[in-house]
């Protein structure tokens, strides 16, 4: 049973990865006017009907946000990974932070073109900016609330918010590394030194000279 639920899930992973490209080249040519629901799913081989099992809208499937998120297994295992009954805060979350980063990557098939792709469509409609830039901030929200489960924190402790803030600038910086034409390493790799230079400068070695 496991095996054909995994099956499944790599099947809608696989198509929604075909609509959202499909219909992010259909964007960049004609313009979200410009092309039908009925087209994207004549692409992929589904029905009308089914597509909405996939995105909520048009504009949700130009910006690869699929109706449900697939990863309750990446979120099981980082909540799995906190002490929430031990005081202070895991000393390993912002290395889960960036390996839940990694793994979440690794499933999503971003490339160089695909990358192209998204910005050729927000080109030619800006206002898909708007849209993924709020897509951006409800899923730094429910990362918040998931170092707060984890960690057993109250809502809106400032250092759930600063763990996940921090990491996504380090994110969004190693993705353009990565995506770059003289990219020095994996995504892994990359993220990895970010993380690794951020901890020096957050908690540098102790240097009598420099306090004397």
């Amino acid at each position: 049973m496991h095996y054909a639920m995994n099956r499944a899930n790599d099947v809608r992973r696989r198509r929604i990865a075909q609509m959202t490209s499909f219909a992010r080249r259909l964007t960049a040519e004609r313009g979200l006017s410009g092309f039908t629901v009925e087209e994207v799913c004549e692409h992929v081989g589904i029905s009308r009907r089914s597509f909405f099992n996939y995105f909520t809208s048009k504009d949700d499937a130009v910006l690869g946000v699929p109706a449900r998120r697939d990863d309750e297994d990446l979120t099981a295992w980082f909540t799995g990974r906190g002490r929430p009954d031990v005081p202070g805060i895991s000393p390993n979350l912002l290395d889960d932070l960036a390996e839940l980063s990694v793994r979440r990557w690794d499933s999503s098939g971003i490339t160089a073109e695909s990358m192209h792709d998204v910005r050729a469509a927000f080109e030619r409609e800006p206002r898909l900016l708007t849209k993924g830039f709020e897509r951006l901030l409800r899923d730094e929200q429910s990362d918040v609330e998931l170092v707060e489960r984890r960690e057993g924190l109250p809502s809106g402790d400032l250092r759930a918010a600063a763990a996940v803030q921090l990491i996504q600038v380090l994110v969004r910086a190693s993705a353009w590394e990565f995506l770059a034409p003289d990219d020095t390493g994996t995504y892994a790799e990359i993220l990895g030194r970010r993380l690794a230079a951020a901890r020096e400068l957050l908690a540098p070695p102790h240097d009598p000279e420099r306090t004397s």
